[in-house]
């Protein structure tokens, strides 16, 4: 039956593998830290057909802020391809006095779920990716922004924070809607 053909699994990367990988954050979102030091992602609504009609169905405004607490905020701020997993395990192990198992095994966990949400990649060694059978890619999980380090820093070129007026005037516009409903 040609239909019930399963697409190959991608190859998985092993334990070592994986703590050697540089995690990225997806140049296409927008974020900004707020007052409290906490970092704030702004998810924009699928633009796939199952989205605009779950939009037109619901009132799906164009975009979602998510606040991330102060774990999740200092994980995305090390998100930046400089640093690896293995040392964002050391470094959370020494800024939050927790073992580095327990670290490993949350940090990953999370790091799965960004990925899966597409919020991160994952930049890997070359000889990772020859041994995954692709050494030209060594850019994981962000396949819309390219494949290389190169294509990740030409998009990430055009893309930063939110700027300061961008957050500026969001706040001038919810002051104004608060002092209305007053």
């Amino acid at each position: 039956m040609p239909w019930a053909r399963r697409t190959p699994k991608k190859p998985q990367l092993t334990r070592d593998q994986a703590l050697q990988a540089r995690p990225v954050r997806n140049p296409a979102l927008k974020w900004r830290e707020n007052d409290d030091g906490e970092v704030e992602v702004i998810l924009p609504r699928r633009t796939d057909l199952t989205g605009k009609f779950l939009a037109w169905m619901f009132f799906v405004p164009e975009a979602k802020p998510i606040t991330l607490d102060d774990v999740g905020s200092f994980v995305w701020l090390h998100c930046d391809g400089e640093h690896t997993v293995q040392k964002l395990v050391a470094m959370m192990s020494e800024e939050y006095r927790v073992g580095k198992r327990e670290i490993e095994f949350s940090l990953t966990e999370y790091l799965q779920t960004l990925g899966k949400r597409g919020m991160v990649g994952f930049l890997i060694p070359k000889s990772i990716a020859a041994e995954l059978g692709d050494a030209a890619k060594d850019l994981v999980g962000l396949e819309e922004v390219g494949e290389s380090e190169q294509d990740l820093r030409k998009a990430d070129a055009g893309a930063r924070q939110v700027p300061e007026q961008e957050q500026d005037s969001e706040q001038s516009e919810s002051a104004g809607t608060d002092e209305q409903q007053k």
